[in-house]
């Protein structure tokens, strides 16, 4: 759990407009998708409308349950927010207001700076034998995100396990190459989450060769084993790193594939 002080909580509420149940300007979808988009965590998840359900009382439940760091890191956010809006709508910020934008800002970098041991690697293992069912462990394990870079996936058993994952409320997102044996996998991608396809690029046809699964942003799976159907019968590796911080590298490789533009 955080360590904000009455003090700390005092002014970042008074900043986010917290009165009556609010934060800023937010619905409660934008606000889901803002929280989900930064720090990977569902919001509406049950452990945090325990004491209401208003957006206020939501993020007040947060920060009493997740560590420092994960506070930290949306707080900032919803400060870059804060500010964007209020250079969006040409307003200019009373003093009391910037001095109090100031001091959050102050706050959010100690609650970062504090990073406590929980978000480092607490467990690593191999594994060379049964590998599909291990995919599947992690998988099921997802409460709120599931992103995969995989350059071939034909495997309809884990397809399937995503798919129950996202209608319970998972985000599942899916990068893969955008060449024949996908084309031909008889699975409907598109039709069920987010998917981008990377074409061949450079002068020697490169492909996008990755093969990892990053779960809740603590989880990853990686090693040389795809997504397929033949994968199963290879001899194939993977290693399961548990840790928020190798986890956060490969997300961030995820967002820049995600980025890549087909020419």
């Amino acid at each position: 759990m955080s360590d904000l002080s009455d003090n700390e909580r005092i002014k970042i509420e008074h900043l986010l407009d917290m009165g009556g149940g609010y934060v800023l300007t937010f619905s409660d979808r934008t606000f889901r998708q803002f929280i989900i988009e930064q720090v990977q965590i569902d919001i509406d998840n049950e452990k945090y409308i325990a004491q209401g359900k208003s957006k206020s009382k939501r993020l007040r439940s947060f920060w009493r349950q997740e560590p420092n760091y994960v506070v930290g890191k949306l707080l900032l956010s919803f400060l870059e927010y804060w500010k964007t809006q209020k250079l969006i709508n040409a307003l200019t910020a009373k003093d009391t207001s910037e001095a109090l934008f100031e001091e959050c800002i102050k706050i959010s970098q100690r609650l970062i700076e504090e990073r406590d041991n929980s978000d480092e690697v607490v467990n690593i293992s191999a594994h060379f034998e049964e590998i599909q069912e291990q995919i599947i462990e992690q998988i099921e394990s997802a409460r709120f995100t599931i992103w995969i870079a995989a350059a071939w996936f034909t495997d309809k058993t884990i397809f399937s396990k995503l798919v129950t994952k996202k209608n319970q409320g998972v985000n599942v997102q899916l990068i893969i190459i955008d060449d024949s044996i996908n084309k031909s996998s008889g699975i409907n991608y598109e039709d069920e989450f987010e998917t981008h396809r990377i074409p061949e690029f450079g002068k020697y046809k490169n492909i996008m060769h990755n093969k990892f699964c990053v779960v809740d942003l603590r989880t990853v799976i990686s090693g040389s084993y795809n997504f397929t159907n033949k994968a199963q019968f290879n001899h194939e590796s993977i290693t399961v790193v548990n840790g928020r911080e190798n986890a956060e590298k490969f997300a961030e490789e995820f967002i820049k594939l995600k980025l890549i533009i087909p020419s």
